[in-house]
């Protein structure tokens, strides 16, 4: 495409000389764009004129009877029903003749693109670029054209078209010239709006300054003017300032748009519903939002009630001051601000002046949304100066949402649920303004949602993530299982958040305009959740702490080290001291909220290391000490199983024994052994089952045996074919087998219970509200993340589509059910589901319970020793039970961390040998980065290292935790 402006076509004649080779070029493709647009042109006259002669046509035909049926009705006299028809005709005819402008646009450019797209398939790559860029040239001048003739409301969807990243570049350059370029009306009908809205003697209050105005966009033009006030002692004062003049016949023409609009909306989802059937809703909010700029008086409000809000909060973001005196309807007077557009300031600023502007446009936003009770939805550049002390102006406040204080609160959780990826919190922050959605919903809302506040970047990268989000819902519609996905994730461009969603596209593409990478999400975030943590901490009797931006997110300070008197031996005082370092430098760089860490001497028991760090979670932000219970999740797996053990030791159960022999009403699970169910090679490698509906049958742990009973639950693989780690069947096998022989949870636990809890009412009951809850990082839509959920995404619907590729093996097929069945319900998952009143008050086997890092400890300990199951039963335990030769497990995300991992009775094996080999190592990892587990060696350990985070593992702090005391444990310096 760029040889278009850079290079001579072949064949040009060797007397043009090289220097001119580049003009004759542009000339030559100015002079085609324009010979393609005079022939469209000219077809486009052709058919208004035939729309112009059929309205009329039928408008002669018609009114002879109508004008005698409304003189018949006798419901008016005769003139007043032909004057009452005249004014009906004049408008649908309006209202048809622009429809039918609109309409001719859509299929002219339609056409032409079906026919660009049939050229360029049969061109080559080069040849097919440089065809697309042509049309791409021409049909951005010819709307650019189009719109500027229809005006009106399709010049604020342009607009906002043209500062979208997604679109071609030449429509980007032709429609920005909208921005504050539209033609202007004479200088006389300027005079008469001002006559008829100040009176006769406007001249005595406004004196106009001769030249063109400063600007003219969608519904006015503003003009430099002196203006006279009222002032002391019925003297006027002269000021000098600006005057904003409504375009004449805008409110018709905006009217008759917003019908037109709405209809074609209607037409288009009646041809293509799967496309467009929201287009309705969302081009009637947008309306709304339009059809508030045509009163003056409201946006003189808006304006003075934004600038006082800046002004009272020290903000250095200018308002101009709104002169009352001389506002009405249509006409506008505010003080004169010398500045800068913001396009122009672009091209000339350093790289550090546009990412201090954007960010103080963020800033200003975030307030707005957040403190200020106000936000302009119109934040395009042409509504931006910068001004001459390098200030940022904000104008046109036409467009703008007011909030209420509960709306304010809603709006804070909304970004903090966006931050932590939160879909329970997202819908309790919809629920306060009135938007209500499912569950499954809210969750494809929250990546929609994190997706819109990415982090902006350059252009062409901004460009990349939209063509990606595109392949993204073109492999989703290959699935009809996941046809509801793209239509949720729209769910933020309608309703109440529509505003809001607008707001923060336009301030997206703004920083990505101006080549500035900046973290959205987190500027956003920061000022509503100050505002939520000083609240509950005021409500919690507790310090509040600071909130800071770092660089893996936002962090609260200050974190204070709860820890145990230092150990006397050196080497044990040395690895105390490397993991408070450890632990503090991640909390300042923002990888850990709250954290403990204990390691014990595997063969006294002896405290080696105890301390604590942090805060329970983001929002009830008590401070973690070393009495704090954190939810353990998988590592609770490591109790039942040695409970279980301990009744194989007693007798009350056999490790051969099939639970058909013990849950004979599970029939599909009769072949699977008490054995495999422990080892993690039952072949049940389901996620979720199918059938379950609600997430409080999924916490009922009577609900969920009955229901594995009557729905037919079985293995997809052999029993024993595959190891592969079985997250929540584990738990529910169990507490059957369990069933089967008079005996639950509390019994099989009770002897290595200690002070576990099994759901958070429990741990709450028993340790106040300070408990620590499972959360993901409040972070930001980075580059990074963008790529590792397109990655996902990729790696999901590709065992999806192995499964139902024709002649996919046995292995394909039972993959693609486990991971199929999570679509709809992943946000089961999530960590937050687990604070959730279903959570809350139920038990989940072996995936929930709440412990302290000391307690678990304790318990590694005791088994390790013997006291807790006998020696062989632990070298049992230890023993490996991977088969030799099984299919490589494969699991969604959040649980890949598991793939590959190594088994024995309930435990994972740590440098673990071959298949039937004992591992030296064992105890449990999990996926979000806690681990409790014994290390052999010179001096052997059992560490216990518990996070409320689940992203320890990709922040590497685990692994670094990990490393520190498997040095100290093989007799190495812990500083090496």
């Amino acid at each position: 495409p760029k040889a278009l402006d850079s290079e001579a076509p072949r064949g040009t004649p060797p007397g043009i000389a090289a220097s001119a080779d580049v003009d004759s070029v542009g000339w030559l493709v100015d002079w085609h764009i324009e010979e393609r647009l005079r022939g469209l042109r000219f077809w486009s006259q052709c058919f208004l004129f035939l729309v112009a002669a059929a309205l009329g046509a039928a408008t002669c035909w018609l009114w002879p009877w109508l004008a005698a049926a409304a003189s018949w009705a006798g419901a008016v006299p005769a003139a007043g029903g032909v004057g009452a028809l005249a004014a009906l005709f004049a408008a649908v005819w309006s209202m048809a003749w622009r429809l039918a402008r609109v309409a001719w646009v859509c299929v002219v450019l339609t056409a032409s693109l079906l026919w660009t797209s049939f050229k360029a398939k049969r061109a080559s790559e080069t040849g097919s670029a440089a065809i697309w860029e042509m049309a791409h040239r021409v049909h951005a001048r010819y709307l650019l054209e189009a719109v500027t003739e229809l005006s009106g409301f399709y010049v604020k969807v342009a607009q906002t078209l043209a500062i979208q990243t997604a679109i071609p570049e030449p429509y980007h350059k032709e429609l920005s010239k909208l921005q504050d370029a539209m033609p202007a009306e004479p200088h006389d009908e300027v005079e008469l709006t001002l006559a008829e809205e100040l009176g006769a003697n406007w001249r005595s209050r406004v004196r106009l300054h001769p030249g063109p105005p400063l600007g003219s966009a969608t519904i006015a033009q503003v003009h430099r003017a002196t203006l006279w006030l009222p002032g002391t002692g019925g003297v006027d004062k002269e000021v000098e300032g600006v005057v904003k003049v409504q375009h004449r016949r805008m409110s018709g023409n905006l009217t008759v748009d917003m019908h037109a609009a709405r209809f074609l909306a209607t037409a288009f989802a009646f041809v293509s519903p799967a496309l467009f059937d929201d287009m309705a809703d969302v081009i009637r909010d947008v309306a709304f939002l339009t059809k508030n700029e045509l009163d003056f008086r409201k946006e003189a409000e808006n304006q003075q009630q934004a600038r006082d809000a800046a002004n009272a909060a020290g903000s250095s973001i200018i308002i101009p001051r709104v002169h009352g005196e001389l506002v009405t309807p249509r006409l506008l007077a505010m003080e004169y601000i010398v500045g800068t557009k913001f396009a122009d300031f672009a091209k000339s600023a350093t790289q550090e002046g546009k990412l201090k502007m954007v960010r103080s446009l963020l800033d200003f936003f975030a307030f707005s949304f957040t403190k200020a009770g106000i936000f302009n939805c119109d934040p395009h550049p042409g509504n931006l100066l910068i001004t001459e002390d390098s200030c940022l102006c904000v104008l046109d406040w036409g467009q703008a949402r007011h909030l209420t204080p509960n709306e304010m609160e809603a709006y804070s959780l909304l970004f903090v649920a966006a931050s932590l990826d939160d879909p329970f919190q997202m819908v309790a922050a919809g629920e306060k303004i009135g938007q209500t959605y499912q569950e499954n919903a809210a969750l494809s809302m929250t990546g929609a949602l994190r997706f819109l506040m990415r982090d902006s970047r350059p252009l062409q990268m901004s460009k990349d993530d939209m063509v990606q989000l595109e392949g993204v819902f073109a492999r989703f519609g290959e699935f009809s299982e996941f046809g509801d996905i793209k239509g949720d994730s729209m769910g933020i461009l309608r309703g109440p958040l529509l505003p809001l969603s607008k707001t923060v596209d336009l301030l997206h593409n703004v920083s990505t305009r101006m080549e500035v990478s900046l973290n959205l999400l987190q500027v956003f975030t920061k000022q509503g959740y100050e505002l939520l943590v000083k609240r509950h901490a005021a409500a919690a009797h507790i310090e509040e702490p600071e909130v800071r931006e770092a660089a893996g997110g936002l962090i609260l300070c200050p974190a204070v080290c709860d820890a145990a008197p230092a150990c006397v031996p050196a080497a044990a005082a040395a690895l105390d001291a490397r993991l408070r370092a450890l632990l503090a430098g991640a909390h300042a760089r923002g990888d850990v909220l709250g954290a403990q860490a204990v390691v014990l001497d595997a063969t006294s028991g002896a405290v080696l290391c105890d301390l604590a760090l942090g805060h329970t979670s983001y929002l009830q932000a008590h401070a973690v000490t070393r009495a704090t219970p954190f939810n353990i999740r998988e590592l609770s797996k490591l109790h039942l199983a040695v409970g279980v053990l301990r009744l194989v030791e007693t007798g009350a159960l056999r490790l051969d024994q099939t639970l058909g022999e013990l849950w004979p009403a599970a029939r599909n699970l009769r072949d699977v052994t008490l054995e495999q169910v422990l080892s993690h090679t039952s072949g049940a490698i389901h996620v979720l089952p199918r059938g379950v509906s609600t997430l409080e049958m999924l916490t009922d742990l009577p609900a969920m045996l009955q229901h594995l009973e009557s729905s037919g639950f079985g293995p997809l693989l052999p029993p024993g074919s595959r190891q592969q780690y079985s997250p929540l069947v584990f738990g529910w096998l169990l507490a059957g087998a369990l069933q089967g022989v008079g005996k639950d949870l509390e019994a099989c636990l009770g002897p290595v219970r200690g002070d576990l809890a099994l759901n958070l009412d429990a741990a709450r009951r028993r340790h106040g509200p300070g408990v620590a809850e499972s959360t993901k990082e409040m972070g930001s839509s980075s580059v990074d993340d963008m790529a590792r959920m397109f990655g996902q995404i990729k790696d999901f619907l590709d065992v999806c589509a192995k499964a139902k590729a024709q002649g996919s093996s046995a292995e394909e097929k039972a993959d693609g059910e486990a991971y199929i069945t999570v679509h709809g319900r992943a946000h089961w998952l999530h960590p937050a589901a687990t604070q959730q009143p279903a959570f809350a008050a139920s038990e989940l086997p072996g995936f929930v319970a709440y412990d302290t890092a000391r307690g678990l400890a304790e318990l590694l300990v005791q088994v390790e020793k013997g006291h807790v199951l006998r020696t062989e039963t632990v070298r049992d335990m230890k023993r490996s039970r991977r088969p030799p030769t099984g299919g490589e497990p494969k699991l969604p995300v959040d649980l890949d961390h598991f793939a590959g991992r190594e088994w024995g009775l309930g435990a994972e094996l740590i440098a673990g040998g071959k298949s039937g080999g004992e591992a030296p190592g064992w105890g449990h990892t999990s996926s979000g980065g806690s681990f409790a587990l014994v290390l052999p060696g010179p001096r052997p350990v059992a560490v216990a290292f518990l996070l409320n985070r689940v992203d320890g593992w990709n922040k590497g702090i685990s692994s670094q935790v990990l490393k520190a005391v498997t040095e100290f444990a093989a007799g190495r310096s812990p500083a090496a």
